[in-house]
């Protein structure tokens, strides 16, 4: 099997992207600035809920990755994975979202509590890829997928909310690894199907879909939000 290298895998989900985001009920809505500061509040906050999770999902990797000495590079993606949960410690990434909530006028983040849908989201990765019958590889392109959002949502989040909200602190969190993200994706998706004699399609297929669940746990939260709203 001829292999996709991360480059043109990259090009074309991060096509997926734009046209996933620009799709989505809540980022269009944040992009002119007609949800409400309220509902932007309550949004953001059950993001910060399921990002406190998001280094379990890393966890489902390593717990998948195949065993050295095979034909699959697992070193480096090994590498890779604990370089993100490193970097997520040291940076205090957690301290910088508490800060950006409260930019944002959650006066208290400790106090958030868990809509359904942000539970149902946080557990979905472990759910699906920690089943014997998924690949590992399948639930690494996952993770790579929902990598490549962030730099264009982060980009949309900086921009909306200095435009519209008038948020100017805290920011830093959202603009952190823009472009970092997208060569880390080639890297790690190169890394990925080295010695994987499988159809790639799987691999791009499974990254898609963890695209697309990602902006859908957005819209769900939005849904929610405006509904109590009302």
């Amino acid at each position: 099997m001829s292999s996709i290298s991360g480059s043109a895998v990259s090009a074309g989900l991060a096509a997926h992207v734009t046209d996933t985001l620009g799709g989505s009920a809540f980022f269009s809505g944040l992009r002119t600035g007609e949800v409400p500061a309220g509902v932007v509040r309550e949004v953001f906050g059950q993001y910060y809920l399921w990002r406190n999770q998001f280094h379990r999902w890393f966890g489902v990797c390593v717990v998948k990755s195949p065993p050295f000495g095979t034909g699959f590079d697992t070193s480096f993606v090994l590498s890779e994975l604990t370089e993100h949960i490193d970097e997520e410690i040291k940076g205090d990434h957690h301290g910088m979202a508490v800060a950006f909530l409260r930019a944002l006028g959650v006066a208290e983040p400790s106090a958030i509590k868990a809509l359904p849908v942000t539970d149902a989201y946080s557990a979905s990765f472990p759910r699906r890829y920690l089943d014997p019958g998924r690949l590992g590889e399948e639930a690494l392109a996952a993770l790579a997928g929902r990598e490549i959002v962030a730099p264009a949502r982060n980009r949309l989040t900086i921009d909306a909310l200095s435009r519209h909200y008038g948020v100017t602190a805290g920011l830093e969190f959202f603009g952190l690894h823009e472009e970092l993200e997208v060569e880390h994706f080639k890297s790690l998706w190169d890394a990925l199907v080295k010695g994987y004699l499988a159809d790639e399609s799987l691999l791009v297929d499974a990254a898609r879909n963890e695209i697309t669940e990602h902006v859908a746990f957005w819209d769900e939260v939005y849904a929610h939000a405006m509904s109590a709203a009302v």
